[in-house]
């Protein structure tokens, strides 16, 4: 094969001068892809610089060209655009991202000297993906966004041209053509990548809506052109759905999980009969990516419930408010009643003369006719210009919602898609979740995955709290907060405090929320009991421990001097704050068994209403935005009337 300087000094043949070049960029491409994985680790790079340098030499001689032709023109300047797009691949590989923009924008130069066309049009949108993501790798997502945007309108003016389908970029340096229907698939598959780059830009532009319409989009293209690794689209599927969670969709999240956890079973049964041999479906791969797609489900389940409680309450205060409406209208006295209707119909009879004389004032006026209808329609029409895939979402018709190609009924049948109602719908959510939760632990186990096993744990702890909301019967409330304190102090006991302080601090805190909740439960329970000495004791014993939790979470708080610090970070504060009321709160429900332990407790109670409002008062600047005014305002008033409340016993006694 003659060298490139030999075929400069050559007759200028257009075909022979091609074909050599063809044969260097394909040596060139066969030093960066395949000679490179055996550099050596202290040249990681070696391969790819020396293929980058025969990408130049030939980039170089194709300039050099002289072309007689419009359509040798073209030949070349596609030839020019390829090479220069294939040097900006290796700057990307090699970790050079303003080179490689550099000979990606060089690649749109040349390109923008044709109309686009078949033989353009895939390098074009090609170039416009690659050339997005180095952007925002390189934190410019505004310039990421106009690029793949850009490549959309790319794809549908090409779509519009009927033009048959693209060749492919790399068919200039080929000698095998492929056919319209492979050329189809690689062309659409570039506009996939398209929508798939878009999500992930809107996702960090902070477009939650925008970024689940590509995605969604994106999943359903790559199912019917048949073209996804199945780990990672089941991934990318459960990862959806935690997006319309948010959006308190759930009939749309739980289709998302379905498909997701029906395409990992295909996956598992496959694995099993060893249909793939590749090692990227090796058992501990598998296994780990189900286990994520049941992560997803649990925080499907421990959402539906706690909106479902949400819901819950909002509807029982509404029913509350309604109530004592209906009782101050049937206790209304009927004069007034007749008072306030004498006043209504003057008020009437006022509005109606004041119309009168606006008729009379405009009578004379051109009036315009207005074809409201008319109007209607042309609005709606226009309405229906600006509809985008992203305005789907919000729609009511679930349909336009649901992923194609894929059998999910029998895992959406497992939980249910909408807020519960009933205790029953309520505890088909837990079992599911529990159940989920048991799965996920196969994997992210405590040995090996500490973070990740109490994240599920506390979220089967959440699920026991928000099922207990509908359970009426507060001794069996009592049964599953219970549960839960196991659960978190199982968790919590084998924690090394030094390597995960914040963790213990989370547990610690939720252990005195619970036992906290148990206390009011529990004083709830003996109220309507025979007096007990017995049952008081127990109390006394859960106050203690609540307490107990709450002091523990104040002492993580401390620096590795033991100090507590004079300015507590963002996160810390309004536990802090909550904690120091709780555990005011809980001196005042001890039943004491004689008056100078009733003073001992009031008086504690007392200290820590003023650290809370201690805390609060010279940190204003920084308590101002956490929701804490209406439990200050209570800390306040009891900080207030303590002393007072004490002086009073003391008198007595």
């Amino acid at each position: 094969m003659p060298s490139l300087d030999e075929l400069a000094k050559a007759p200028q043949n257009i075909n022979e001068w091609f074909l050599s070049i063809c044969s260097h960029v394909a040596e060139s491409r066969r030093v960066i892809e395949e000679l490179s994985k055996e550099d050596p680790p202290t040249e990681p790079f070696k391969s790819k610089y020396a293929g980058r340098s025969m990408l130049q030499s030939a980039l170089q001689r194709a300039q050099s060209f002289n072309p007689s032709t419009d359509q040798e023109i073209s030949r070349i300047r596609c030839a020019q655009a390829t090479i220069m797009f294939y040097i900006g691949q290796v700057g990307v590989e090699v970790e050079e991202p303003k080179e490689a923009v550099k000979s990606f924008q060089s690649c749109v130069d040349v390109l923008a000297l044709e109309p686009v066309n078949k033989y353009n049009i895939s390098l074009l949108l090609h170039v416009h993906n690659v050339k997005a993501t180095v952007w925002s790798g390189r934190g410019d997502h505004d310039k990421a966004y106009k690029l793949l945007e850009r490549a959309k309108e790319l794809h549908a003016g090409f779509l519009h041209s009927k033009e048959p389908p693209p060749k492919s970029y790399d068919e200039i340096f080929m000698d095998e053509k492929f056919s319209s229907d492979e050329r189809n698939v690689m062309f659409e598959k570039l506009y996939t990548n398209t929508l798939f780059y878009l999500a992930q830009v809107y996702g960090v532009k902070g477009d939650n809506k925008q970024a689940a319409a590509h995605c969604h989009i994106t999943l359903q293209r790559q199912l019917e052109a048949d073209d996804f690794d199945p780990l990672d689209w089941s991934l990318n599927c459960a990862t959806l759905s935690q997006y319309y969670v948010t959006m308190n969709n759930y009939q749309s999240a739980r289709h998302t999980l379905a498909c997701a956890s029906s395409v990992m079973s295909n996956v598992q049964e496959s694995a099993e009969n060893a249909i793939y041999s590749d090692e990227s479906y090796d058992n501990e791969k598998i296994v780990k990516a189900r286990a994520d797609v049941e992560r997803c489900w649990i925080k499907f389940c421990v959402n539906l419930l706690k909106d479902s409680v949400k819901d819950l309450e909002e509807s029982d205060l509404t029913e509350k408010v309604s109530k004592i409406t209906e009782m101050k209208n049937t206790f209304e006295d009927e004069e007034d009643k007749e008072e306030k209707e004498e006043e209504k119909e003057e008020e009437k009879e006022e509005e109606k003369k004041e119309e009168e004389k606006v008729e009379d004032l405009e009578a004379g006026e051109k009036k315009i006719e207005f074809n409201e209808k008319d109007y209607d329609g042309d609005e709606e029409d226009e309405r229906k210009k600006r509809k985008t895939f992203s305005d789907l979402v919000d729609i009511e018709d679930i349909e336009l919602l649901r992923i194609t190609n894929v059998e999910s009924g029998q895992y959406e049948e497992l939980v249910p898609g909408e807020l519960c109602k009933t205790y029953d719908d309520a505890r088909k959510v837990f079992k599911a979740g529990s159940k989920f939760v048991e799965n996920a632990v196969k994997h992210y186990n405590f040995e090996e995955y500490v973070t990740d096993f109490v994240e599920i744990k506390q979220d089967l702890s959440l699920m026991y709290k928000n099922l207990a909301v509908y359970d009426k019967d507060e001794t069996r409330q009592c049964k599953m907060h219970k549960r839960r304190i196991d659960t978190l102090t199982e968790l919590v006991s084998p924690l090394n405090i030094q390597h995960f302080r914040q963790l213990c601090r989370q547990l610690r805190f939720e252990l005195g929320e619970v036992k906290n909740t148990m206390v009011s439960l529990k004083y709830s329970i003996a109220a309507e009991l025979p007096p007990d000495q017995q049952n008081w004791k127990k109390i006394n014993n859960l106050c203690f421990g609540a307490i107990q939790e709450f002091e523990n979470f104040c002492d993580l708080l401390r620096d590795p001097s033991d100090n507590f610090p004079d300015v507590l970070s963002d996160e810390t504060v309004r536990p802090y704050v909550i904690s120091q009321i709780y555990i005011a709160r809980l001196y005042g429900k001890f039943r004491p068994t004689d008056t100078m332990q009733k003073l001992a407790f009031l008086a504690k109670a007392e200290t820590h209403f003023k650290k809370a409002l201690e805390y609060y008062d010279s940190h204003w600047d920084q308590c101002k935005g956490m929701d804490l005014k209406e439990e200050i305002d209570v800390a306040r008033e009891m900080a207030h009337f303590l002393p007072r409340k004490m002086e009073k016993i003391r008198a007595i006694a």
